[in-house]
Parts: C-alpha cells; sequence; structure tokens
C-alpha cells in the first residue's frame, strides 16, 4: 500500500460454519454470503461462491483485542511502520498490544550506529515508553539463526504471539528490490515470507519514509479494499474496519471485466454483499456492526481498462482518491 499496504491476508483462519444470530436479512446475507451457494455468471456454467464467513464469525473478529507483531531494522520504513502502530493503531485502540522484533546479526559489523542491536532497542523503548503503557507492549531481540532465516524468525514469533497483524517496512536497509515474484520464488524477502507463509496474521507493509504522511490522529485515512466473492477479500474488508477510527473512509471496488456492459449475476451478487455490511452498520440493533455507523463506506465498480489487469484498474482508483491503504486478499483460492 503505498499507501501503506496491503493489509494482506494470508491464509485466513479456516472458518467454519456457525449458527446464524438475528439480524437484518440483507446485513445477514452480506456477513454469510448466503445468497445463493451457487451462482450463474451469463453466458458461463454454474460457480461456487463459497466466499463467505459466518456471521458470529465475522462479530468475533471484530470485537476481538488486536495483537501486532512489528518487526525493525532501523530503515526509515521500518521505524515509520513502528510509528504507524505507536502513534496510530494504539492510540486508537486502547485495547491492542504490540511486540516489537529486532532479529540481529553480530557479524554484521558495517551497520549505520541507529541499526546496531543496543541504539536501536533504546530508540524503540524511548519509542514506545512516551506513547504507551508498559503493559501494553513488549521487546523481542533476538539473534539471527542463519544466512536467510530472518523471514522465519518473523512468522515463529507471529505464531507465538500469535498476532492478528504484522506490520513491516516495504523494504529493509539494504533498498528495493529489482526483482520480486511474491507468491512464487525468484528474490528472497522477509515480507514474501510472511505472505508465504499462509497463516492467520494479516500483513501491514508500510512504504513511506516519513512519519509525517502517516494518516494517523486527527488525519483522516482512506482505505481501498478490491473485493469479489471469496473468504479471503471478505477478511479483508474486516482488517480494514478494525484498522479503521471513526471519519476514515472504505472504498469497496469490485473491478469488472472489460467486456460486461451489464453486471453479472456474479456481479450483482458482490454489490448486494457489501451494501448489506454497509446497510448493518446503520441498524442501532446490530451490536456489533453498528460500531462502525461513523465511517463513510461507499461500494464501486471499476470498468477494467483495454489491456489493463486487475492491479492496474485497483492502483488507478487508489491514486484516483488518494488512498492510503490498499487492502487486497492474498489468498483467493482460499486455501
Amino acid at each position: 500500500q503505498d499507501r501503506r499496504a496491503p493489509t494482506v491476508p494470508p491464509a485466513k483462519r479456516r472458518l467454519h460454519p456457525r449458527p446464524r444470530r438475528d439480524m437484518s436479512s440483507a446485513g445477514q446475507q452480506a456477513a454469510s454470503g448466503s445468497a445463493p451457494v451457487t451462482t450463474r455468471l451469463k453466458g458461463s456454467k454454474q460457480m461456487p461462491t463459497a466466499g463467505w464467513i459466518d456471521v458470529p464469525v465475522c462479530e468475533a473478529l471484530l470485537t476481538k483485542d488486536i495483537k501486532v507483531l512489528t518487526s525493525v531494522d532501523g530503515s526509515p520504513n521500518s521505524m515509520v511502520a513502528l510509528k504507524y502502530i505507536t502513534d496510530g493503531l494504539l492510540q486508537q485502540d486502547r485495547r491492542a498490544f504490540v511486540r516489537v522484533l529486532h532479529v540481529y546479526d553480530e557479524s554484521k559489523k558495517y551497520l549505520p550506529p541507529e541499526c546496531t542491536r543496543d541504539r536501536l532497542k533504546l530508540a524503540v523503548e524511548s519509542l514506545l515508553t512516551s506513547s504507551v503503557s508498559s503493559k501494553r507492549y513488549q521487546l523481542a531481540w533476538v539473534r539471527k539463526h542463519a544466512p536467510g532465516s530472518t523471514g522465519q524468525q518473523i512468522n515463529e514469533a507471529i505464531d507465538s504471539l500469535p498476532a492478528d497483524f504484522a506490520c513491516m517496512g516495504f523494504f529493509g536497509l539494504k533498498g528495493t528490490k529489482r526483482d520480486i515474484t511474491m507468491l512464487g520464488a525468484t528474490l528472497r524477502t522477509n515480507v514474501a515470507d510472511v505472505l508465504n507463509r499462509g497463516n492467520s496474521c494479516s500483513l501491514i507493509c508500510i512504504k513511506d519514509e516519513d512519519p509525517e504522511l502517516l494518516p494517523i490522529r486527527t488525519k483522516k485515512a482512506v482505505f481501498v479494499v478490491s473485493v469479489s466473492l471469496n473468504k479471503s477479500s471478505t477478511k479483508a474488508f474486516l482488517d480494514a474496519l478494525r484498522l479503521s477510527k471513526p471519519g476514515d473512509e472504505i472504498h469497496v471496488i469490485y473491478v469488472k471485466s472489460y467486456l460486461e456492459r451489464e453486471d453479472s449475476d456474479y456481479t450483482a451478487q458482490v454489490r448486494l454483499k457489501y451494501e448489506g455490511f454497509f446497510e448493518s452498520f446503520r441498524d442501532p440493533g446490530q451490536a456489533v456492526f453498528s460500531r462502525y455507523h461513523d465511517r463513510l463506506t461507499k461500494f464501486e465498480l471499476i470498468a477494467k481498462g483495454r489491456r489493463e489487469t486487475i492491479a492496474q484498474a485497483v492502483v488507478r482508483y487508489a491514486d484516483e482518491v488518494e488512498a492510503d491503504f490498499l487492502v487486497v486478499g492474498a489468498n483467493s483460492a482460499d486455501r
């Protein structure tokens, strides 16, 4: 997210159906995606739309205390990522907790002084103590196991917390990478390792190097959530809600085919699902969903341009609305 990162939810919780609670038919249908289990695209075979998360599970996610694992190495990106957590998330959610992880390598004698183990720990602890109570954070400075093991150690820290979100800089001290295959191979990066792990933790990836650009405190944040009918994008939408604060904008977008002149049945179901969510926010009878009535939400259908990919269409829309966060599901196959 240039826009600080995809809130990226790899392999979200293995969610199982539970008995639904009473709620408006539109809101219930939206959360569960229960209408219908299969749908027919115009001119195509029937296909499943099993990308639903049951109402009690949605409510459990939205009311769960947030735990964050933030990995730092002293680079500008990682320190801005930490700033987003300490001055943003921890301030707007008084029950949130953060564990700050630093994987150090004592053989790296060439590091800038501010990135050495002890200096970095002092700087991080100073930032945390000035922001929150000592009960709401923990420092974890651990030795690097072996070359290339940092990503694995970050994943182990995510599992041990266990973390709902991991917050990282887009790149570290080595700078930008030219060739990255995020869910395949080519270049090994810590961000790719976290995404490839397929755990129950969503990734917040910060690209900004200046903390003044962060949408924290009184500055409104704009979230753009790319959705379809799968669990991963539903979880991405719930993540955007959890990270948002009153007054923030949440744009839910679906990119339709370049050749789709009229809404297909699939497109209609996506619209129905999220408009049902929005309706439940305005329903005072919904104890959990109504907490988000003060977010500015909208659903937009985006037509893909000729020779334009879905990703390019999402970025184009995000640029138009000056989005702070791009939120996408990293596991559309629901593995």
